[in-house]
């Protein structure tokens, strides 16, 4: 199977909002961003227009939904330049593969700018979508007489947009300014049949690519667009005409030099920064390149006369090797991982090319793909402009900064992602959209039922609440580093350090959940959370058959806020590592007993969590019993709506001589209902 690559702009296709799940008041909406089905599509391919059948593989191992289920923009009409085109997001976790369709929720914002457009989402006005994806491989077949059949094996949606009107099956996503980001993709291709090949074999130029009559030529049409050229003039009158062999010679001359003269011209304005109207009137007047070079130069100076041009990078520009700008970073991300951790970062294979390189020559090479020369800078020179390249006389940013960003975020995420937090299991997670005081209400239980008579009247019930209330708090701190560290090549410090703040983070929500059990504080009624108001702290007591029978009936005797008992029962025991935890395994095993006397009652009855930060400084070791979060509340903990977990910033520093990274934690927990909970204090082993 041949196979070749070749880069693609984002495409986009048509999504339907699902009928029924607009909430307003929660202001979501459901979508089937993708089935999948077969569409005819057609891309520009130097002066051929290629058309084609794609279809997209909707299965978990073909679609990349990291990028979309990690809350991927929801934005107005595919418009990706700027924060104010967002207008919400999919909610993390809500992407779902099932039955050929792929589905996602989607959160609007409650932004003021953004109002207008949310509003008519929620009334129905709009009621269309778009997804934009990238194909990372196609598996393409080619049959005879029927276009080729292109098949997504590996593709990746990007952003879901609210549309007026759904984008044409074949149209492009463009950026800002009508240029095209290009992304690398692999094509698979079957060998052509002998009849196919016979028959193409004998054909010098396809219909689709024959120039028609009184069409223009010279004109490159937009990415996406059928292009339409005129014709050769005829030649003068008595002018010997060209025939056979000699006049299709001639002809593809001809098409070689204006091919590249287009792209030469097409490279020129993109590399500086000039507008498509600019560009398309080069071509169209047919200049040679050495006038287009003039135009160019005059244009530039025309728009900048002090000679002070600020260039940004080009972030999809390809290197020699086809590598984007987004390829080369997570090249020398992988590359730095893997030297880090290399019995659990596997190389890739765009990683190897900079496998052992210290991070002074990773600077360097990111500096010279910028066009820097470093040749007699010192160290102290060649970081400092790796940090900033203005610090050394030039008005563009290096990449070096961004990826040790990255090698330090990816080291700090992956340390809270593997940091041990036991309490998730049994505590109730939310999310809480601002810093504002939220009130949890506990609902009591369901008034009781009263006999109705024939012809009598139903009577109305009420039912009971009470509220805790609590706000999310932010915590972080921000580590430097210098421009020494690059000279030393202290990977440690963009790798090790942020595992640490990582890891930090997740213990410290474990700190603050399990404080909650240990500090017994009060709760809204001015009770503390264990006590014997609440019926929910027993007597001192190692954990054994008759403490454990105690704690079930004490939960047993619990009564909802409008003094009717309510049916909950324990399903964790919690403990501290320890004796506490070798009490508990016994009681909870499965034996063969030989008289009922020895039979375990309470085996297999609760799932047990084991917490060192149970272990108090002194005095026995408590025990506590939790319900089911999913059945009545406990504890609670909470995230920032689209914040959840530690995130990072960087900038390049001031009060540090490099690159400071601030690492940044919103999260706060609560006890909201005693009724779930149950302490004993623990007592001495017999």
């Amino acid at each position: 199977m041949a196979k070749d690559m070749v880069d693609l702009p984002l495409i986009g296709r048509e999504a339907t909002v699902v009928a029924d799940t607009i909430d307003t008041e929660e202001r979501t909406i459901e979508v089937v961003w993708t089935t999948g089905a077969t569409v005819q599509r057609y891309r520009w391919e130097g002066w051929d227009v290629v058309d084609y059948d794609e279809e997209l593989e909707v299965s978990s191992r073909a679609v990349r939904l990291d990028r979309l289920n990690g809350g991927a923009p929801f934005l107005d009409s595919h418009r990706s330049w700027g924060l104010n085109t967002v207008i919400g997001s999919v909610v993390p976790g809500s992407v779902r593969i099932s039955g050929g369709q792929g589905t996602a929720k989607i959160r609007l914002t409650q932004a003021a700018d953004a109002a207008p457009i949310v509003q008519r989402i929620l009334e129905r006005t709009i009621n269309k979508v778009s997804v934009g994806y990238r194909v990372h491989e196609y598996q393409i077949t080619k049959k005879d007489g029927e276009r080729d059949h292109y098949r997504a094996v590996d593709w990746e949606p990007y952003e879901i947009s609210a549309v007026a009107m759904p984008a044409d099956p074949g149209a492009t996503i463009r950026s800002e300014g009508g240029t095209v980001n290009r992304f690398a993709c692999v094509l698979n291709r079957q060998d052509v049949t002998a009849a196919a090949a016979a028959s193409q074999k004998g054909t010098q130029m396809s219909k689709k690519t024959e120039p028609a009559a009184g069409q223009e030529q010279g004109r490159t049409a937009p990415e996406g667009e059928l292009q339409t050229r005129e014709a050769p003039a005829a030649p003068p009158a008595g002018a010997p005409v060209a025939t056979g062999q000699t006049a299709v010679a001639d002809t593809d001359a001809v098409r070689s030099e204006e091919r590249a003269r287009i792209t030469e011209i097409n490279r020129l304005c993109a590399r500086h920064g000039l507008d498509d109207a600019f560009r398309d009137d080069l071509v169209a007047r047919g200049v040679s390149l050495e006038l287009a070079r003039k135009d160019v130069l005059d244009k530039l100076e025309a728009a900048d006369p002090m000679n002070e041009r600020s260039f940004e990078p080009r972030p999809a520009e390809a290197r020699g090797n086809g590598q984007t700008e987004e390829q080369y970073r997570d090249a020398l991300v992988n590359a730095l991982m893997h030297r880090h951790n290399p019995g659990v970062i596997e190389l890739t294979t765009d990683g190897r090319e900079f496998r052992g390189m210290t991070l002074l020559e990773i600077a360097r090479d990111a500096l010279g793909r910028r066009g820097v020369n470093t040749r007699g800078m010192s160290k102290m020179e060649l970081s400092a402009a790796a940090f900033q390249m203005r610090s050394a006389g030039y008005h563009s940013t290096s990449d070096f900064p961004e990826i040790l960003a990255n090698v330090a975020n990816k080291t700090l995420r992956d340390a809270y992602a593997s940091t041990q937090r036991t309490f998730m299991a049994w505590a109730r997670r939310s999310t809480i959209v601002d810093f504002k005081p939220v009130n949890r209400v506990q609902l009591g239980g369901a008034p009781d039922l009263s006999k109705v008579l024939e012809s009598g009247e139903f009577k109305y019930g009420t039912m009971g609440e009470g509220k805790e209330t609590y706000a999310l708090a932010t915590y972080g701190k921000i580590l430097g580093v210098t421009r020494q560290a690059i000279i030393n090549d202290d990977l440690n410090a963009f790798t090790r350090i942020p595992a640490a703040f990582g890891a930090s983070a997740a213990d410290l929500e474990s700190d603050i959940v399990y404080g909650i059990l240990i500090d017994n504080t009060a709760m809204a009624d001015g009770v503390a959370l264990f006590h014997a108001n609440h019926g929910n702290l027993g007597t001192a007591a190692v954990i054994n058959e008759t403490s454990l029978a105690a704690a079930e009936k004490a939960f047993s005797k619990q009564k909802g806020l409008e003094g009717r008992l309510i049916s909950i029962r324990p399903r964790f025991l919690i403990v501290p590592t320890g004796q506490r935890w070798v009490e508990a395994r016994k009681q909870v095993a499965s034996t063969t007993p030989s008289n009922t006397s020895d039979v375990n009652a309470f085996a297999g009855t609760y799932d047990i969590v084991g917490e060192p930060r149970l272990i108090p400084s002194s005095g026995q070791d408590p025990w506590f019993l939790a319900a089911d979060p999913s059945r009545v509340d406990t504890v609670e903990y909470a995230y920032l709506d689209g914040q959840e977990g530690v995130y990072t910033e960087t900038r390049m520093g001031f009060e540090v001589d490099g690159m400071e990274i601030k690492a940044r934690h919103d999260f706060a927990a609560k006890a909201i209902d005693h009724r779930g909970l149950y302490k004993n204090p623990g007592a001495a082993p017999a």
